[in-house]
């Protein structure tokens, strides 16, 4: 008899996902259904849409695990009253955690969690601290399916002390802090990674973090105060907005290197996971993975919010169930819409998505089930030759309408990898930034970064879609990476549905479109 959970998580970036026995079959984020981005609430259309796509009923689910807020508002009493056993958890860490451990290497590995503010000691079972306190940090060791928390901070939180927000001394929330300042919004932290490249040096900003071996982490006041001085609003084209951003990004990493050369000699542990939003930082992460003191590393593809469902699901299968098998999980989470197309038709297919992107057009490519997390993978995505900064201009202006300093990701087959870095990759999932050699530089140049550096998916060899149009691309043109980039308007979730994905192609412009197993032209 298959055990059945759905996990829930209701606050920003809103999700669910189902798991049966030890398998994650289905997650959504709740963006992708309602259109609104970041959507929180209760994600029943999620839940519903799972179930649909699963031939399940509320009956037919062992346990769902819910992921509030102590404080949340606008939530139902009764969302899931036809589900025969229903639970609520806040252990909002510790669910980053478990969604972080369905990456776990064999053996040991830590965990350490990292983002904007999590639960309250009370969450956790602890009485006694004092009032106002949130988790900042937590690190934990995962092995045979169990994790065992190893430390936590935890720091107070000052409702709205800043003008640009609310403070709490975490990696998180001073990151939020200039992405605010600059883009106007704490959502924005890709970007300010990205700016961060751009940085002129021409502004002297003290350190923004404190941190040492008999020093405790905090957020340094002078940096605040700097911070506070700067205009409400910082244009992004700037020299300050850049010198900004790479204080906080050059912050981060320092921390980090100091951080996990700390964890991994005090506990002898050296394969590290990472979770929580602050893990969704690519330059960070491809630091970590070529560091001399680690072994591997590795992110869940929704290390934020979104990833909570998964967390309270696996949770449970581990806490209640007492299953500690290996969690599995393929990169399409969502509804499937189209079988994939193989044999020969596939070979067909993909020769003439390859040929049109040599001849330097812009391809949606629309398959199976979505992705779960921020990154397109293949599956929700847009295609395009990365030979000529002309078609990174183009996907920036005319098609993503978006800051033209902002770089595009690329794919690459795992036989080819080599070609463009001799970096380790946290994982071959598009998390991970790694530096290009310098002739892969000037082969790519619509995928090197302004440092030189590229965030790469790596593609298995397993005769899917992308492989093929990939070796039939490399067949064509001598060239092994394409840019891969989410298949989605400006400021717009990735799109779910093949109506959504023709809709989105024509108000973009894209050329072509591949969707329910055939190349479609693109009429706007």
């Amino acid at each position: 008899m298959s055990t059945r959970i759905i996990g829930v998580h209701s606050g920003h970036d809103a999700s669910a996902c189902l798991l049966v026995d030890n398998v994650v079959v289905g997650a959504i984020a709740r963006e992708r259904l309602t259109r609104d981005k970041h959507a929180q609430g209760d994600p029943v259309e999620c839940v519903d849409y799972l179930l649909a796509h699963a031939g399940l009923a509320p009956v037919d689910i062992d346990l769902l695990v819910c992921s509030d807020w102590h404080d949340a508002s606008g939530l139902s009493a009764n969302r899931y009253a036809a589900f025969p056993r229903v639970e609520t958890t806040r252990r909002h860490h510790l669910l980053h955690a478990y969604a972080a451990s369905v990456m776990a290497p064999p053996g040991r590995a830590l965990v350490l969690v990292a983002d904007g503010r999590g639960c309250r000691p009370e969450d956790n079972g602890v009485d006694g601290m004092a009032p106002g306190l949130y988790e900042v940090e937590s690190v934990y060791c995962h092995e045979g399916g169990r994790l065992t928390a190893l430390e936590k901070a935890y720091r107070p939180y000052q409702a709205g002390r800043y003008a640009w927000g609310s403070h709490i001394d975490s990696l998180g929330y001073a990151y939020a802090a200039v992405s605010k300042k600059i883009f106007g919004s704490s959502h924005a932290a890709g970007k300010v990674m990205a700016l961060a490249a751009l940085a002129t040096g021409a502004h002297a900003i003290p350190a923004p973090l404190r941190f040492g071996p008999d020093q405790a982490f905090g957020v340094d006041p002078d940096w605040l105060a700097f911070l506070q001085a700067c205009p409400d609003r910082i244009d992004w084209r700037s020299a300050l907005a850049a010198d900004l951003a790479a204080s906080i990004q050059q912050g981060l990493e320092a921390y980090f290197a100091f951080r996990t050369r700390q964890l991994a000699r005090d506990y002898g542990c050296p394969d590290l996971l990472l979770g929580g939003g602050v893990a969704l930082n690519c330059r960070n992460n491809g630091m970590l993975a070529n560091a001399g003191w680690l072994g591997t590393v590795d992110v869940f593809p929704a290390a934020g919010d979104d990833g909570l469902s998964v967390g309270a699901a696996v949770m449970a299968l581990r806490e209640t169930f007492h299953d500690d098998r290996p969690i599995g999980y393929r990169v399409s989470q969502g509804a499937s819409n189209a079988a994939p197309v193989e044999g020969e038709q596939g070979r067909r297919v993909a020769g003439e998505i390859a040929r049109l992107l040599a001849a330097g057009r812009a391809v949606g490519v629309f398959q199976g089930g979505s992705e779960f997390g921020p990154r397109a993978l293949g599956h929700r995505s847009i295609l395009s030759s990365a030979a000529d900064p002309a078609f990174k201009t183009r996907l920036n202006t005319e098609i993503k309408r978006r800051e033209s300093f902002r770089p595009f990701g690329g794919i690459v087959l795992r036989s080819r990898l080599d070609r463009l870095t001799g970096d380790a990759l946290a994982g071959p999932n598009m998390l991970s930034a790694a530096r290009m050699h310098a002739a892969a530089r000037l082969r790519y140049p619509a995928l090197a970064h302004v440092d030189g550096s590229v965030r790469l998916q790596v593609v298995a060899e397993d005769g899917g879609l992308l492989h093929r149009i990939l070796a039939t691309y490399e067949d064509l043109t001598g060239r092994v990476a394409l840019i891969n980039t989410s298949f989605n308007g400006c400021d717009e979730p990735i799109v779910e549905t093949p109506a959504q994905a023709r809709a989105c192609a024509a108000a973009i412009g894209l050329d072509h479109l591949y969707a329910d197993g055939a190349l479609e032209a693109v009429h706007a």
